[in-house]
């Protein structure tokens, strides 16, 4: 069965060097990778992009095979002593299909909306599918002095880190810690990508490798020289690796379907699709109570928690 790079094994290595617990689960019907989180409320059971729904060789419904694993992650919970369980199927559920398995709707963790480009078809598409600017920001960078390279050296994930703490501090938000950054290159599953011009860094990419798809999953780019494009430069020099390689689908993880302009992300969505491709679904994050005033205690304590941080921001 078809499984989310968040659902493989590779991932749960990575959790486990995060320090987290983890489970796998496994049945004919699903399989899924659980991680055990927890709150001053209590435990839950969290499954990124999951669970796996066998739906190429069974004859069940894909209703059917979600309860299923349901029913088996219940029992895991009873014995973790965990008050809800959080799911995101990839498969794209209908609400009321959901509702009626008594989930209830969360903010989405992993977005619900991501863009992705076909890989297989030839190159020169490829380029023809991109916004021109994209292309030309590319074919003429040697010319202006711009170096691209890839590591994965845990040690240079700094480069990538100092570049989010700068947009952070700008934009008023808390990037990923670099620690977790460097497990990822660690893992061996992530390449950091970056663009130099005399040698000093003036974009970095970090990308995920799995089962014949590159994942886009961090990047920043510096004030410095902005002329460059350097972050563009990076992203169509991804893609096309990526397509040399072998890979057959470039995703671009996670876009807004927001036509408001003022949507925090309605800026990258529309960055994301110059590139061309097309917009794959998922269902969201959907959590299965199984404690109902444990879990509203969670609810009315994550709301005051949200509400705090919005202040403090606000100061």
């Amino acid at each position: 069965m078809k499984q989310h790079l968040l659902q493989s094994t590779t991932w749960e290595k990575f959790e486990q060097l995060e320090d987290s617990t983890t489970f796998r689960l496994k049945t004919p019907d699903f399989e899924v990778l659980v991680i055990l989180k927890s709150t001053p409320v209590g435990n839950y059971l969290y499954c990124p992009y999951g669970p796996s729904l066998n739906l190429e060789s069974s004859d069940k419904s894909p209703s059917e095979l979600l309860k299923s694993a349901l029913d088996s992650l219940s029992t895991l919970a009873k014995q973790h002593n965990a008050f809800f369980i959080r799911i995101e199927p990839t498969y794209e559920f209908t609400p009321s299909d959901l509702k009626y398995l008594n989930l209830k709707k969360s903010h989405d963790l992993n977005p619900a909306h991501t863009w992705t480009l076909n890989l297989t078809i030839p190159e020169t598409d490829l380029l023809k599918n991109m916004r021109k600017s994209n292309v030309q920001y590319w074919r003429s960078h040697k010319n202006k002095g711009l170096k691209i390279r890839q590591t994965q050296d845990p040690a240079e994930i700094t480069i990538l880190s100092s570049l989010l703490r700068a947009i952070g501090e700008k934009d008023n938000f808390n990037p990923q810690d670099e620690s977790h950054l460097k497990n990822q290159l660690k893992s061996g599953f992530a390449t950091l990508y970056i663009a130099e011009l005399d040698s000093q860094p003036l974009a970095a990419s970090l990308i995920y490798d799995y089962d014949h798809t590159r994942f886009y999953a961090h990047a920043a780019t510096s004030d410095v020289e902005r002329k460059l494009a350097a972050g563009t430069v990076l992203l169509v020099q991804m893609i096309l690796d990526a397509k040399n390689h072998g890979d057959e689908i470039f995703d671009f993880w996670g876009i807004t379907t927001s036509e408001n302009p003022s949507h925090p992300w309605y800026g990258f969505t529309k960055y994301k699709k110059s590139f061309g491709g097309s917009q794959v679904n998922y269902s969201g994050t959907w959590d299965l109570p199984l404690n109902s005033l444990r879990y509203r205690l969670y609810l009315i304590l994550r709301s005051f928690n949200r509400l705090k941080r919005k202040l403090f921001r606000s100061h």
